[in-house]
C-alpha cells in the first residue's frame, strides 16, 4: 500500500511539473515600438509581470493568449496578448495592433 501511495504521489508531482513547464517558454522581455516610444513587457518565472517598467501585475496563459492582470485596483483589469506562431505577442487596443518581439 505504501508503494502505491508513493507511486501515485510521484505521478501527480511529475504531472504538475510538466504543466508548469509549459509556460516557461514565454518567460522573458518583449519590446515593441508604440507611438514612437519603446514599449516593454516582462514576464517573470514567478508569473509576475511588468509593463513599461511598472511592476504589479500577474500573467497566465489562457486559450493561446497571455493575459496580464493588474494588481492595482485603480487600473483597468487586464490586457490580452495573442501568441503568434513565431513566439511574438500582439496587443490589440482600439483597432491598433502592436507586436512585441521577444529579446534573446
Amino acid at each position: 500500500m505504501k508503494k502505491f501511495v508513493a507511486m501515485v504521489l510521484a505521478a501527480v508531482t511529475c504531472c504538475l511539473m510538466l504543466v508548469g513547464c509549459g509556460d516557461s517558454k514565454y518567460i522573458g522581455k518583449y519590446t515593441a515600438e508604440m507611438m514612437g516610444q519603446k514599449a516593454t513587457l516582462e514576464l517573470k518565472d514567478d508569473h509576475k509581470a511588468s509593463f513599461m517598467g511598472e511592476s504589479g501585475g500577474k500573467w497566465e496563459v489562457k486559450d493561446d493568449k497571455i493575459v496580464v492582470t493588474s494588481d492595482d485596483s485603480d487600473e483597468d483589469g487586464e490586457m490580452e496578448f495573442t501568441i503568434n506562431d513565431d513566439g511574438d505577442l500582439e496587443l490589440t487596443e482600439s483597432g491598433i495592433t502592436v507586436t512585441f518581439e521577444k529579446e534573446d
